[in-house]
């Protein structure tokens, strides 16, 4: 094993600084989600002027969601669009996008349209990574290049830190002298961890 060694150690020391980002974004929206209170004393969600505007033409296509893409496309707005409410003479949907959310209210008698925004801010940018793209409402996740490519990145992130826990593992049983103490960190996360899995059920 001991010929692996180096290789390992190199493999795990690069992709471990290039997924910090990635899990300082994660730690810090978990940070964000258990202080919701806290965030909104210090930095209150922001709301912007309403538009009006008035379009030549509400289109609608095939689906709820070709006719909300292509409203979007007219308004020259991106984002990911979510919760599509559709009825004979309105149509209203959010656009999101990471600390900025897009509501658009479309009056289909008039053609007239009413873009109302919130600014969240970074911090609150970093739950909304966190938790997108999810199964909640899995019909529509996904619609923007942006998620699908946040997508990609969120599942190469989790799959590099399953190859980081197992070459750490790997390496610290290699150095002989370090046996024992992880050995005794391992059993305390293992207690902590059930003792967790007890309180709960």
């Amino acid at each position: 094993m001991k010929k692996y060694y180096p290789l390992v150690r190199t493999l795990h020391l690069y992709f471990g600084l290039f997924i910090s980002p990635f899990v300082l974004i994660f730690s810090v929206s978990v940070l964000v989600f258990n202080h919701a209170g806290f965030l909104d004393r210090l930095t209150p969600v922001k709301a912007l002027p309403v538009e009006k505007i008035k379009l030549d033409g509400i289109p609608r296509d095939t689906s709820d969601l070709l006719t909300a893409k292509a409203i979007i496309a007219k308004l020259g707005i991106e984002g990911e669009i979510d919760f599509i409410s559709i009825n004979e003479d309105h149509i209203s949907f959010p656009v999101l996008k990471p600390g900025l959310r897009t509501k658009i209210e479309v009056d289909t008698r008039t053609d007239s349209v009413r873009i109302s925004r919130q600014e969240e801010g970074s911090l609150r940018a970093t739950s909304y990574l966190h938790t997108m793209p999810g199964q909640h409402n899995a019909r529509l996740r996904g619609n923007s290049i942006f998620l699908k490519i946040w997508k990609l990145m969120a599942d190469g992130v989790v799959y590099l830190l399953l190859l980081l826990t197992a070459s750490g593992i790997f390496l610290w049983w290699c150095l002989k002298v370090e046996r024992r103490l992880g050995l005794a960190a391992i059993a305390l996360g293992v207690l902590l961890f059930s003792a967790l899995l007890l309180l709960i059920f």
